[in-house]
């Protein structure tokens, strides 16, 4: 099975046996997040137009801030770890002193070999959430990716945690 094989069973799942709401529009993203009842974990599948494949976004709702996790199911890469695939996302999340802190999640691991999309995570206040500010974090994300992904590779290496 290809990689985006994994990826279309994966949308599939969420969409239609979790009930995952797809959003194609980064305001209307923005607003779901907002109005988001605190302490409750969201879904969603964010499909910007004329994008291949989606992000996966969970967000939670704390006071004024609100955490969120973009995965970017377009930006897959190929990493040797030896560990249990499950474990990749805690095992890789880089840690910043500020903006945004990368991670990798597993979609197929072959032998030491995983394939895994490219995330980050970060915590921002509502106030600020629009969707001009959420396009903005993820073209930034997007344009700083090999940089975000080099992190993460280098901990892994180092195997630290």
């Amino acid at each position: 099975m290809s990689i985006y094989d994994v990826i279309g069973d994966l949308l599939l799942k969420l969409r239609f046996r979790y009930q995952v709401e797809e959003v194609e529009d980064a305001s209307e993203l923005a607003g779901l997040i907002k109005e988001q009842v605190e302490g409750e974990e969201k879904t969603y599948i964010y499909s910007p137009p004329g994008r291949p494949r989606p992000y996966l976004v969970s967000t939670m709702r704390r006071g004024e801030d609100v955490a969120l996790a973009f995965l970017d199911l377009d930006d897959v890469r190929e990493v040797k770890y030896g560990g249990d695939a499950e474990a990749l996302e805690e095992a890789s999340l880089v840690i910043p002193d500020e903006g945004v802190a990368p991670f990798l999640f597993p979609l197929k691991k072959s032998d030491d070999v995983v394939y895994a999309a490219l995330g980050f995570k970060t915590v921002v206040n509502a106030s600020l959430l629009t969707g001009g500010f959420l396009e903005s974090l993820l073209e930034d994300f997007e344009q700083n990716s090999d940089y975000y992904f080099s992190l993460v590779k280098n901990k892994l290496e180092k195997g630290e945690n």
